[in-house]
C-alpha cells in the first residue's frame, strides 16, 4: 500500500535512583529501535512541578517501562519483604492510566514483591547475576516486552490528541466517496482555477478519459509540510484540479503529463490530508500555546505521534474496505511526491 512513513516509537523508562543501572541496561536493549528516554534525562523540567512533568511525559510517549527493584523493606503480617520505591509504583500507575495495560510495562527484580492488583499486567522479571552483567540479566525480560510492543504497535492509539478521529473522518468523507466515483466514471469532469490575461480568476473545464486510476494519499513527515505556504512549494510540479462528482467537487493534484484530454491511460491523482493541521492546533493547546520560536522537543514528539497514528489508522481502514493489496489507494511519503 505504498511506502510507510518511518517514525520511531518513543519509550520512557522510569526507576528509582537505586535501580538506575538496570534502567540504563534496558535503554541499551531498546536504543537502536526506539527513541528511549530515561527519567533523569530532562523529563523533569526546572520550572515545572514533579507531577506536572510526569503528566506531560505520560502524554508524550508511546510506551513506558517502570523498573521495580527491592529498594525498601516493609513488614506485612509479621513478614519482612523488599518492595519498590513508592514513587516508582505511582509513576507506573500514571502511565498505566494514560497508555493502558498493553503499553505500560514492569521490569521487576525477582525478589521484589509487587502488589496483587498487578495481576493481568505484563511483568517481566529478571535476576541479578553473579558476574554483575546487568545488560545480560535484563535480556529475556526485554525480549518479552519487545514482543508485546510489536503486537501493540500495529493498533491505532486513541488518546487525548485527534489523529484517530481525523483519519476516520478523512476516510469516511473523502476516500470512501472518491474511490467509487473514480471507479464508476472512467471520465473526469474537471475544473482548473486559472488567471486570465488581466489577472482575474477564471475556471477552465475539460474532460479526461482513463482506463484505470490510483488515488495516492501523501503523508507528510512533519506537520509544517501541510501548511498552505509550504504545500504550495511542494506541489509546484503538479496541476491542481477539482473533480465533479454526485457528492461535491473534490480537489486533487495530478501530474502535468496526465492533464491531457486526449489520453486514455492510467490516471494517478494525489491528495495531501491537510486535515492533519487540526492536530497541530490541539498540540499547541495542550502545550499551553507553544509560544516559543520553532518547535519544542515536546511538540515535535507529539506531531510525529499524530502523523504516525493517522497513517496507521488510515491504512487499517483502507485495508478493511479494499483489501491489503488493493490497486486503488496507495499511501506515499512526501519524498515520493517531490520526486515526480
Amino acid at each position: 500500500m505504498g511506502n510507510e512513513t518511518k517514525f520511531k516509537d518513543t519509550l520512557f523508562i522510569g526507576s528509582s535512583s537505586e535501580g538506575l543501572s538496570t534502567a540504563r541496561a534496558i535503554k541499551e536493549q531498546f536504543d537502536s529501535e526506539m527513541d528511549v528516554t530515561l527519567w533523569n534525562e530532562g523529563v523533569f523540567k526546572m520550572n515545572a512541578s514533579y507531577l506536572e512533568s510526569l503528566l506531560r511525559a505520560s502524554n508524550s510517549y508511546d510506551f513506558a517501562i517502570l523498573v521495580f527493584t527491592p529498594d525498601d523493606l516493609v513488614t506485612s503480617r509479621s513478614q519482612q519483604q523488599s518492595v519498590p520505591r513508592d514513587n516508582v509504583i505511582f509513576e507506573h500507575g500514571l502511565f498505566l492510566g494514560r497508555l493502558g495495560p498493553n503499553r505500560a510495562f514492569i521490569v521487576c527484580e525477582e525478589t521484589t514483591k509487587v502488589l496483587s492488583d498487578y495481576a493481568g499486567i505484563t511483568i517481566a522479571t529478571y535476576r541479578e547475576r553473579q558476574d554483575g552483567n546487568v545488560l545480560a540479566a535484563v535480556g529475556s525480560a526485554c525480549n518479552r516486552i519487545r514482543t508485546a510492543i510489536e503486537q501493540e504497535r500495529q493498533q491505532p492509539k486513541i488518546g487525548v490528541l485527534p489523529s484517530t478521529a481525523l483519519a476516520v473522518g478523512y476516510f469516511e468523507n473523502f476516500v470512501s466517496k472518491v474511490v467509487p466515483a473514480l471507479g464508476s466514471m472512467q471520465e473526469l469532469h474537471m475544473k482548473r482555477k486559472l488567471t486570465d490575461a488581466e489577472g482575474k480568476p477564471t475556471v477552465e473545464r475539460c474532460r479526461l478519459s482513463y482506463n484505470s486510476f490510483v488515488l495516492n494519499i501523501v503523508i507528510p513527515k512533519n506537520l509544517s509540510e501541510v501548511s498552505p505556504k509550504s504545500l504550495q512549494l511542494r506541489v509546484s510540479n503538479l496541476v491542481q484540479i477539482a473533480i465533479e462528482t454526485p457528492f461535491r467537487d473534490f480537489p486533487f493534484y495530478i501530474r502535468s503529463k496526465d492533464y491531457n484530454p486526449e489520453s486514455k491511460a492510467a490516471l494517478s491523482v494525489f491528495d495531501i490530508p491537510t486535515t492533519l493541521l487540526a492536530s497541530r492546533k490541539a498540540i499547541e493547546l495542550i502545550l499551553d500555546g507553544g509560544g516559543s520560536i520553532g518547535l519544542s522537543p515536546d511538540q515535535k514528539m507529539y506531531e510525529h505521534r499524530e502523523i504516525r497514528n493517522f497513517e496507521l489508522t488510515l491504512r487499517k481502514l483502507i485495508e478493511k474496505e479494499y483489501g491489503e493489496d488493493n490497486p486503488y489507494v496507495k499511501i506515499e511519503s512526501m519524498a515520493y511526491l517531490t520526486s515526480l
